[in-house]
């Protein structure tokens, strides 16, 4: 029995023209962002249809959507056609940057939507620092990426006393704990964090690329140094259709 034909939801007639670019290369990143704003276990479009709308040869789009299966973001299923496939990566107790996790995950850190200024801390961040309400302080919020894909929404504060000059040294793609390291000799060695389920306001999921009102894991985080003082309060929102939580239980010696 034939497949049904399965025209592309949600993609403007024109990104399938390509204007002024290589055919390949536009069709892997049209049909990255298509899989990008739909859901797991979508089913994409047959490579025949999409032939047809973009213009190419089925061997063109079957090489583009080659790329999508070896990034792991879809996955082919014999006689039923490609769907989409979100991995799940895995929030463990190691205390990491986001860069490092990334990294170690054979995977590009990136970030997008980068906005840094110095304030006035509000009663909760300067509780949270240890300074007193009022105190200058760098705020930092960014849209982390992996491999180009937005995995969370990164909002993080520190005492612009002790960390002068961190924003005129720090680009938009930077591990902010590589900075503190290299520029201000500072290494971070461990940090309180708690965990919570947060619904994502509108603006939010936009950044993030999910539907309005999606889950996430909301990660409080008070990161310390090496003499035990605290160097960075974040709070940040990860994306919950992409991460699990890990950690560690045991029972009480004992029982």
């Amino acid at each position: 029995m034939p497949r049904p034909r399965h025209e592309p939801d949600g993609v403007a007639p024109d990104v399938f023209t390509g204007i002024g670019r290589a055919k390949g290369a536009h069709i892997k990143d049209v049909l990255a962002a298509l899989v990008q704003r739909s859901r797991d276990g979508s089913l994409l479009p047959s490579e025949r249809v999409l032939a047809e709308r973009f213009g190419v040869a089925r061997m063109t789009v079957r090489g583009a959507i080659d790329d999508l299966v070896a990034r792991g973001l879809v996955r082919r299923v014999s006689g039923r056609g490609t769907f989409v496939r979100r991995p799940t990566l895995t929030h463990s107790e190691i205390f990491r940057s986001f860069s490092e996790d990334m990294h170690d995950r054979g995977m590009t850190p990136g970030s997008r939507d980068y906005r840094a200024r110095t304030r006035p801390a509000t009663r909760d961040v300067a509780d949270r620092l240890g300074v007193e309400p009022g105190t200058p302080v760098h705020s930092i919020e960014r849209v982390r990426t992996a491999d180009g894909v937005p995995m969370a929404l990164e909002r993080t504060n520190l005492p612009a006393e002790r960390f002068a000059q961190l924003l005129t040294v720090m680009n938009r793609d930077e591990s902010l704990y590589a900075v503190l390291a290299r520029v201000f000799g500072v290494r971070l060695e461990s940090a309180e964090q708690t965990v919570s389920i947060a619904r994502l306001r509108p603006a939010e999921a936009r950044r993030l690329e999910v539907p309005e009102d999606e889950a996430a894991f909301l990660i409080e985080r008070v990161s310390l140094d090496a003499m035990g003082n605290v160097v960075e309060f974040g709070r940040s929102l990860y994306r919950g259709d992409r991460y699990a939580i890990q950690m560690q239980v045991s029972r009480p010696a004992g029982t």
